[in-house]
């Protein structure tokens, strides 16, 4: 059962609103309320998994008060509700995150396929996103490493071979990740434009592994540099340079930042400090050499900055908790797994 709040001033509103809900299998409206404060607070102490929002309200608006609420969760849906059919309310919501505008009078039809679109979205990668979400509000980079390949063997697994809806699920996972970034001024960013998604993708499961990885990684990176500006050159540096033999003294030599300054704000951000990022891109890297080629682990490592491969089979044990001999020979059993067939 999803639970509903109602924040709206008009008690007709409200009520109007509860019934309609009501009606729909799956919610339950837990609470209505009169003030965006009222949102915020209840969107703090109790488990709400929607919100329906009033765009204008005594005290802040509906808008602010949909900013504060993602501020302290980012897995409440927030729809805004207004009498008010002016695009200048429609992109501040589109801002603020929100995930859609609807214009009043409200019918029992319009709130229905907002739910049941709700309920279709969550069916596919509800349990998914929430987890992602999760990993991103921790803001723990090392947590989402590891957490990849679960997530994506359970999206696998709920979509079974419809590769259709195997595609789609992981545009609309992506689509929500991007969502968490602020909106651009000329609409949405496109989680396809940016990271596109092609046929080969769906040839093997440890392709959707690394497609998502790097959907998570672009996140991290873009809410890190909306803290931080100065990270910006870092991650460009960091991305145009993966390759190479890079460590903390070259980054903070080219990026002119303080060692000691980018070290604390890199793990306020990350969760991990900049080398354990660096060898956590790096093995994904590895990682997808050793899934899609024919590569050695000697020519792997010198292709990715480790100078000794000794070293970088030190380091992938370290991450991986296997031996790189391991990890191939699992790869040889899993080339009969559920994605091969796709």
């Amino acid at each position: 059962m999803y639970r509903v709040i109602i924040a709206d001033d008009e008690e007709l509103m409200r009520e109007a609103m509860r019934i309609m809900i009501s009606k729909v299998d799956g919610f339950f409206v837990v609470r209505t309320v009169e003030s965006g404060e009222e949102a915020v607070q209840v969107c703090k102490t109790e488990n709400v998994d929607i919100v329906f929002m009033d765009i204008m309200m005594p005290g802040i608006s509906g808008i602010e008060a949909s900013k504060r609420i993602y501020k302290d969760n980012h897995n409440i849906t927030i729809y805004i509700v207004s009498a008010y059919n002016n695009f200048e309310f429609a992109r501040e919501a589109l801002k603020a995150e929100v995930r859609e505008y609807i214009s009043k009078p409200v019918t029992f039809a319009a709130i229905k396929t907002l739910l049941d679109n709700y309920i279709e979205a969550h069916k596919e990668y509800g349990r998914q996103a929430d987890a992602l979400f999760a990993i991103l509000q921790e803001k723990n980079f090392g947590k989402m490493y590891y957490q990849i390949p679960k997530i994506v063997d359970e999206i696998c697994s709920d979509t079974g071979e419809n590769n259709d809806l195997l595609k789609s699920t992981f545009i609309k996972l992506g689509q929500s990740l991007i969502n968490l970034l602020e909106w651009l001024d000329e609409g949405q960013t496109k989680c396809e434009e940016l990271f596109p998604m092609t046929k080969v993708l769906f040839s093997e499961k440890k392709s959707l592994e690394f497609w998502l990885f790097n959907v998570m990684n672009y996140v991290f990176q873009q809410l890190s540099i909306k803290k931080y500006k100065v990270l910006e050159n870092v991650f460009n540096y960091i991305d145009e340079n993966i390759k190479k033999d890079i460590g903390l003294n070259e980054i903070v030599d080219h990026c002119n930042i303080s060692q000691g300054y980018l070290s604390r704000i890199f793990m306020q951000q990350m969760n991990v400090s900049v080398i354990e990022y660096l060898h956590m891109r790096k093995l994904t890297l590895a990682k997808a050499y050793f899934s899609f080629t024919d590569l050695n682990i000697i020519d792997v490592a010198f292709r990715l900055g480790y100078n000794e491969s000794s070293y970088f089979s030190k380091v992938f044990k370290k991450y991986e908790h296997v031996t790189v001999f391991q990890y191939k020979k699992s790869l040889a059993l899993r080339q009969g797994g559920a994605l091969k067939s796709r």
